[in-house]
C-alpha cells in the first residue's frame, strides 16, 4: 500500500494519495452507498487498500485524476482484477487537479474513468500506470463489494455524492426541507400567483422516464401549473394508455392524442394549444425538473412582469440518477446565444409570446427550442429576458439525447444553424454565418462600406525585440486595408530600440512615433496616442503581443463597429498555447481577473466555453478596440486615477455604464507576453502601492459591479480564473428575515470554500 490517505474531511468513495514513484492521483466509485469517512477508513485499513467501498449496481464508475512528476509522461491507467484488464479513457477535463498542482497546465486533462462490471461480494481492483519504460507499475488498491441485496437496499439506502458536483449540491445547490418549507411559506407573501403551463411533446417514451418527468411536476413546491402533453402519435399503445391514465389520476394534466406524426415541432404546438397559463415552461418527456423549478419561474415572473423569456442553469442526470455537467451559465447574454443554445434549459417563455411568434417551426427539429426562443427575442426585445442562477433542469443522458452527445441527434446543428442564420437576416443586421469545424460557425458583422481606417497605438519603453516583433508580425500576418501605427515611447534608452525607432519614422510606412517624458502612466500614454490619431476605430495594443491571424484585425473591427457595442477585446494565448485572456472577472482572485487563464483554448468548462463569442464585463487593455467617438464619449482613460492599473477595466466599466456592450472575441487571437515591459516596475513597492491605490478606487466607484460581475455566475468560486464551485454569492429573498418578500439585491461576494 501506498502513501494514499483517506481524510475524515474527504467525501465517501473517494481517496486521494502519492504513488511511491512521486506520481499523485485521485479516484472515486460511484454510485457508491452512503458510509461514514470513519467506517470507509477502518475498512480500508483492516483490508490493506486504499479505498474500500460499498456499491448498489452492478455497473459503477471508477473515475478520478492522475498527475505524474514535472516533465515526466505515462501512456496508459488500467484496472486489474485477476484475469480482467479494464482499460481506462483518458485525458479527461479534471479543474480540481490544476488547482491541487497549480502552474501544471497539463493537469486539467489528467481525467481518467473505468467502467466496472461486479458480481456479487468483494471484488479487488490494482490500479496501474504505464510508465515511460512502457511497464505496467501498480499504485492503488480498491476493493468494491456489491451486496447480495443491493436491488432491494437501493430502494431505502440513500446513495453518497457520486461526484464533487454532487457534494456541493447537497451543501449549497439544492435547498433543504428548510428551504423548502420557506418557499411554501413565501407563496402567500407574492405579488401574484402566475399559472405556469409545463408543456411536453411524447413520443414512443419509455415508461419509466415518462413517469419520472411527470413526477417531477406533480413534486413541485409551487402549486399553480399544468402540465400540457401532447403524444405524437406514439406506435406503442402502452404510452397512450399510460398518458390516459396519468391523466384521469391528475386534473392537472392536459392531454392531447395526436391522430397522426408529426415530429417534435407540431407536437409541441397541439400542447401549446392546451396552455392557458401566463408562462409556458418547456419540459422534454424523458428529463425531470427538481422541486423548486417552477416557484423559482413564478418568483421571477411576479417580481418582473415586463419578462418575456425567463431561464436557468442547468444539469445532466443519468439512468442511475447521478447528476454531473452542470452549466452554470454567464447571465443573459445575447451573443453567446447566437453560438449556442444557452436558453434552454429551464427555458420558460410568456404565453403570448409564443402565440405571437406562431409556435414552433416545423423543419427546425433538434433545435426548435432554440429557433423559438431567436424569435421571441424579436418581438419582445433583448432587455425582456431574465436568467435565475440556480440549476433548474435535469437533461437526462440518454444514447438517443443531445445530453450524452452532439452526434446522436446530428441534424440537431443543422437546425440551430438555420435557426440562427434566420435570425440574423430577419433583425436585418447584415451579419451572415460562417460554418467552422465540429459544427459550430462565426458571426460575420458587416464591416462599414469603406472600411474605417484603424489606429493601432503602441506604448512602448525600451525591450527593442519586443516592439520589433510586434511591428514585424502586424506587416507579415495583418490583413485589413487601412492602418496606421502609433508608437508612444515613454523615455526609452536602449540604443537597439532608440535605433528601430527612427528606422520606423524614416520609413514611411504608415508609423508615427510620438514621445512621452516622465513616470510611466499606461492611461496618458494612450491618450496621447489617441490624441493624434486619425482613424474612427482605436486599437490599443501592448508592445508585447505578436499578431498571429491574418483576421483578427477585422474581426475586431466588425465588432467594434455594432452600435450597441464598446470595447472589443481579443483572445490573448501564452507562447505555450493556453489562455492568457479571454474576458476579464470582476472581483477574481482580487480586484479584477483573467477567467479561463492557462486553460487550452477549446476546454470545456461549467461556466461557458472559451472558444465562444460572449459579452463580459471587461477586457484587457492589453488589446482593446472601440470606435473613437465612443472613447470620446466615454471621456478616454483616467490618466489622473488610474495610471497603472485596473484602468482598462474602469473604462469597460463607463461604457456599460452608457448602456454599450464589452465584447469578448476567440476569432481574434494573438499571443501575449503579458506585461514583460512592465514587471520591473510592478516589482518596486512604490509601484504596488500605487496598485492598490486605485485597487481602492475603482471598488469605491463602482462597488456593486466589483462585488457581483453581471457576466459570471453567482455560483463560481472568485477565487480561481478557471469556473469552479463555490459558496453561492446571494441569499434569496425568501431566507432573509421575516416579513414582506422583497426582489432580491446585492450581496457582497462570498468566497470559495
Amino acid at each position: 500500500m501506498n502513501s494514499a490517505a483517506f481524510s475524515h474531511r474527504d467525501p465517501p468513495g473517494f481517496v486521494m494519495g502519492t504513488a511511491a514513484s512521486g506520481h499523485t492521483f485521485a479516484f472515486s466509485v460511484t454510485p457508491a452507498r452512503e458510509e461514514s469517512a470513519g467506517v470507509l477508513a477502518r475498512r480500508a485499513k483492516l483490508r490493506e487498500v486504499d479505498l474500500c467501498v460499498t456499491v448498489l449496481s452492478d455497473s459503477c464508475n471508477l473515475q478520478g485524476w492522475f498527475v505524474p512528476p514535472r516533465d515526466t509522461e505515462i501512456f496508459g491507467i488500467r484496472a486489474v482484477h485477476g484475469q480482467s484488464i479494464l482499460v481506462a479513457k483518458r485525458k479527461q477535463f479534471r479543474p480540481e487537479a490544476l488547482m491541487q498542482h497549480p502552474g501544471r497546465p497539463e493537469a486539467l486533462y489528467s481525467g481518467f474513468s473505468i467502467e466496472l462490471k461486479l458480481q456479487s461480494g468483494w471484488t479487488r481492483f490494482e490500479l496501474q500506470y504505464k510508465s515511460e519504460q512502457r511497464k505496467w507499475v501498480p499504485f492503488a488498491k480498491c476493493d468494491v463489494r456489491l451486496p447480495w441485496a443491493w436491488r432491494l437496499m437501493k430502494r431505502f439506502v440513500r446513495r453518497a455524492a457520486a461526484n464533487s458536483y454532487e457534494r456541493w449540491l447537497r451543501s449549497h445547490g439544492d435547498p433543504d426541507a428548510m428551504e423548502l418549507e420557506a418557499m411554501r411559506n413565501a407563496l402567500g407573501r407574492m405579488p401574484g400567483q402566475p399559472l405556469l403551463s409545463v408543456l411536453m411533446p411524447v413520443y414512443d417514451s419509455p415508461e419509466r422516464w415518462l413517469l419520472r418527468a411527470i413526477q417531477s411536476v406533480q413534486h413541485q413546491v409551487y402549486p399553480n401549473w399544468e402540465l400540457c402533453i401532447a403524444d405524437d402519435c406514439s406506435p406503442s399503445p402502452q404510452t397512450r394508455e399510460f398518458l390516459q391514465k396519468q391523466a384521469a389520476l391528475d386534473p392537472r394534466i392536459k392531454l392531447c392524442l395526436r391522430s397522426e406524426n408529426g415530429h417534435i415541432c407540431k407536437a409541441s404546438n397541439s400542447a401549446l394549444e392546451l396552455c392557458t397559463g401566463e408562462f409556458t415552461v418547456l419540459l422534454d418527456h424523458d428529463d425531470e425538473l427538481p422541486p423548486h423549478a417552477l416557484f423559482h419561474i413564478a418568483w421571477e415572473a411576479a417580481h418582473h412582469p415586463e419578462a418575456g423569456i425567463i431561464f436557468s442553469d442547468e444539469d445532466k442526470i443519468d439512468a442511475s440518477g447521478v447528476r454531473t455537467g452542470p452549466y452554470f451559465k454567464p447571465g443573459w447574454n445575447y451573443d453567446l446565444l447566437l453560438g449556442q443554445n444557452c436558453v434552454s434549459h429551464l427555458g420558460s417563455f410568456r404565453t403570448s409570446l409564443l402565440r405571437e411568434v406562431g409556435g414552433f417551426r416545423p423543419g427546425y427539429e433538434g433545435s426548435q427550442d432554440w429557433d423559438i426562443t431567436l424569435r421571441a427575442l424579436t418581438h419582445c426585445g433583448r432587455d425582456k429576458v431574465r436568467h435565475i442562477p440556480r440549476v433548474l433542469y435535469h437533461w437526462r443522458t440518454l444514447p438517443t439525447s443531445t445530453a450524452s452527445t452532439n452526434d446522436a441527434k446530428p441534424y440537431a446543428a443543422s437546425a440551430g444553424y438555420r435557426a440562427v442564420e434566420d435570425h440574423l437576416r430577419v433583425t436585418g443586421t447584415g451579419a451572415v454565418l460562417q460554418p467552422l469545424d465540429g459544427g459550430k460557425w462565426q458571426v460575420i458583422w458587416p464591416l462599414p462600406d469603406p472600411p474605417p481606417r484603424v489606429s493601432i497605438i503602441i506604448p512602448t519603453r525600451d525591450r527593442h525585440a519586443l516592439l520589433r516583433d510586434a511591428m514585424e508580425s502586424h506587416a507579415s500576418i495583418t490583413e485589413y486595408p487601412d492602418v496606421e501605427l502609433i508608437v508612444v515611447d515613454n523615455d526609452s534608452t536602449c540604443v537597439e530600440t532608440l535605433g528601430y525607432l527612427r528606422k520606423l519614422e524614416a520609413a514611411g510606412l504608415n508609423a508615427k512615433v510620438i514621445r512621452h517624458t516622465g513616470a510611466f502612466n499606461w492611461s496618458a500614454l494612450n491618450n496621447l496616442g489617441a490624441s493624434v490619431a486619425t482613424g474612427s476605430v482605436l486599437v490599443f495594443l501592448n508592445n508585447d503581443v505578436r499578431i498571429t491571424n491574418p483576421d483578427w484585425l477585422c474581426e475586431l473591427v466588425r465588432q467594434a463597429c455594432r452600435k450597441e457595442v464598446g470595447a472589443v477585446g481579443a483572445r490573448l494565448l501564452y507562447e505555450r498555447g493556453l489562455i492568457q485572456h479571454a474576458g476579464v472577472v470582476l472581483s477574481m482572485v482580487g480586484i479584477a481577473g483573467h477567467v479561463f487563464r492557462n486553460s487550452p483554448p477549446d476546454a470545456p468548462s461549467i461556466g461557458g466555453p472559451p472558444d465562444l463569442v460572449r459579452e463580459v464585463s471587461a477586457v484587457t487593455g492589453a488589446c482593446l478596440a472601440v470606435r473613437r467617438d465612443v472613447f470620446e464619449r466615454a471621456g478616454r482613460f483616467d490618466e489622473v486615477t488610474f495610471p497603472i492599473a485596473y484602468n482598462d477595466v474602469e473604462f469597460c466599466l463607463r461604457l456599460r455604464d452608457m448602456g454599450l456592450t464589452n465584447i469578448y472575441t476567440p476569432f481574434a487571437t494573438l499571443v501575449h507576453h503579458e506585461s514583460q515591459s512592465r514587471r520591473t516596475l510592478e516589482a518596486t513597492s512604490e509601484r504596488k502601492a500605487a496598485i492598490a491605490l486605485e485597487a481602492h478606487e475603482l471598488m469605491r466607484r463602482w462597488p456593486l459591479l466589483v462585488h457581483r460581475d453581471p457576466c459570471y455566475n453567482i455560483n463560481l468560486s472568485l477565487d480561481a480564473e478557471l469556473p469552479i464551485m463555490a459558496r453561492p454569492r446571494r441569499e434569496w429573498p425568501w431566507l432573509q428575515a421575516q416579513g414582506p418578500c422583497t426582489a432580491f439585491q446585492s450581496q457582497s461576494p462570498s468566497r470559495s470554500l
